[in-house]
Parts: structure tokens; C-alpha cells; sequence
């Protein structure tokens, strides 16, 4: 069965970098050791249904499509601008009259 989504690699490199500091825990600071290890098995085995069943994930993701909604159309628009601008500025390049102020050479 597939699951709904999957970690990207900056997260697992994340959790793979936690986990290679496993090692240097427990002699830098032995009282945080089982803390640090629960925390590891919560990100290793629980986020993903924590987010899914909390519904952050659908939120996340739902949030994600509208920026990225509003981001695509605001190119969009300016991409649109910017093909006016040139149709009028090749408008007035080749007509024969020449408008005064336009520079000299246009």
C-alpha cells in the first residue's frame, strides 16, 4: 500500500543526521539521552500519522496549491504586461511618423 505522502530528501536527511549524532548524545549531555532517543522514534514512526490524522498535512498541502495558485498567475499577469509593452513599443518603432518623445534613433 502506498502511503499518502512521503518525506522529502531534506527531511530524511535531517532524521539521518539525528540519528548519526545518536552516538555523541549520551557524552555531551546523558540526562536528555532518552529524551533525544523517544524523540527519534516519534519522527521515525509517528509523524506521518500524526500529521494525517490531525489533518496538518491536508492543510499544509491545501495552503501549499493556493500560494503556489496565486504565485503561477501573478507570472502569468506580468508575462501578459510585459507582451503589451512590446507590441506597443514595436508599434511605435515602425511607424513613420515619429513621435517627439521618443528619443533620437529609435
Amino acid at each position: 500500500m502506498e502511503p499518502e505522502f512521503k518525506f522529502g530528501p531534506l527531511s530524511k536527511g535531517i532524521y539521518m543526521a539525528l540519528i548519526s549524532v545518536t552516538a555523541l548524545i549520551p557524552l555531551i549531555s546523558p540526562e536528555y539521552f532518552l529524551h533525544y532517543v523517544l524523540f527519534l522514534a516519534f519522527l521515525g514512526f509517528g509523524l506521518r500519522p500524526f500529521l494525517i490524522k490531525t489533518g496538518l498535512y491536508s492543510l499544509w498541502n491545501s495552503a501549499g496549491v493556493a500560494i503556489q495558485k496565486n504565485w503561477r498567475r501573478k507570472q502569468i499577469d506580468k508575462r501578459a504586461l510585459d507582451l503589451d509593452r512590446e507590441v506597443e513599443l514595436e508599434k511605435y518603432r515602425k511607424s513613420r511618423y515619429r513621435d517627439p518623445r521618443l528619443p533620437k534613433n529609435w
